[in-house]
């Protein structure tokens, strides 16, 4: 008995220290991940009906109908940047609650990703 207890402790430690870890991770992409926005341009928060018109048509595409949207941020890139187009970035939820990132330009379409 005393065996299975111990077992069963040694299971939740190595669990909980997995998800920690995890955790962690998953903090440390998403720091990486706003520091690379922040170095394309500025950063703006709008609503979707600040959006261009091409983008709110593309959202109510069948593409996005079962998706709902969330924040959208307005990417303004640098003076003198060499990707001088403006990117919408918009956080989609669906009926499941997963969540996903759409970056569009101000003509509805997929937004070039900066080449590494």
């Amino acid at each position: 008995m005393k065996k299975a207890t111990f077992f069963a402790a040694a299971i939740a430690i190595l669990g909980f220290t997995s998800l920690n870890a995890q955790a962690q991770e998953q903090a440390q992409t998403q720091g990486q991940q706003t520091e690379q926005v922040q170095e394309q341009g500025n950063r703006e928060l709008v609503t979707q009906d600040q959006l261009p018109e091409a983008v709110q048509n593309a959202l109510k595409s069948d593409v996005y109908k079962d998706w709902t949207v969330g924040e959208i941020h307005k990417i303004t890139p640098e003076e003198g940047a060499a990707n001088a187009e403006v990117v919408y970035e918009i956080k989609l939820t669906n009926a499941e609650g997963q969540e996903g990132v759409v970056r569009m330009n101000e003509k509805g379409g997929a937004a070039e990703s900066e080449k590494e």
